[in-house]
């Protein structure tokens, strides 16, 4: 069974506040201010992300509510993937104790071959996520690192009423709706967000720059359909 890992989000558009500023303002210009040419307007358009499968802008409204800064060390990124590969680990955990009992049968009824394979499976269920996590550990962060200049990638995650913004230091720059999270894993010092369903989102517990940790978890839980615990 081939394991499906979920990507830190990285895949996004250049942007910033003073860009998004600019958009705004344009907005609230009479309508006789759009007569300035295609090219001025393509020049002065900052580069949002589109929401995926609607074909128009995120936009983002309101005043900045929360806002969570922080930097991914190995440490984190060691703790992000054992809370991603928590509930696969148990998957395979339980697959590897059902292969081990149909082999125990197995082998009492005769059927050497039988109880053989499912005692590999067993092996294979128990070996693979432990192998899986300490390649990952090592190789995804050094990928990381390298996409980054070699230095460890920044993060500051901004929530207003409407959707969030996700800034790196790298330049990145992504806007989601909250309706794109489809699941919040929480571990000892961090959650993670799940968006779009393959993409993941750090919330540190103890970075947060405005706002409260449980400010923020009462704002998020009336949000979607998850609970942040």
């Amino acid at each position: 069974m081939e394991e499906k890992e979920l990507e830190l989000e990285e895949t996004a558009e250049e942007g910033s506040p003073e860009e998004r500023k600019k958009e705004e303002a344009k907005e609230g210009e009479p309508e006789g201010s759009e007569m300035t040419g295609k090219a001025e307007e393509d020049a002065e358009a900052p580069s949002v992300p589109l929401y995926a499968g609607s074909g128009k802008r995120v936009r983002i409204s309101g005043p900045m509510l929360y806002e969570n800064s922080f930097t991914i060390t190995p440490e984190i990124y060691q703790e992000f993937l054992k809370a991603f590969m928590g509930r696969y680990r148990k998957l395979y955990y339980l697959m590897g104790g059902v292969s081990l009992i149909l082999g125990i049968f197995s082998w009492r009824g005769g059927a050497g071959p039988s109880a053989l394979l499912f005692f590999v499976i067993t092996a294979l269920c128990i070996v693979l996520p432990v192998k899986t996590y300490r390649s990952s550990k090592k190789k995804k962060y050094a990928q990381m690192m390298e996409k980054n200049g070699g230095k460890p990638l920044e993060r500051r995650v901004a929530f207003y009423m409407s959707g969030f913004e996700i800034y790196s230091n790298n330049g990145a720059h992504s806007v989601f709706r909250y309706g794109d999270v489809t699941k919040i894993i929480s571990s000892r010092s961090l959650y993670v967000l799940v968006v779009q369903k393959k993409l993941s989102l750090l919330v540190l517990k103890d970075s947060f720059t405005r706002g409260t940790l449980e400010e923020w978890k009462t704002f998020m839980n009336k949000k979607g359909l998850w609970k942040v615990k």
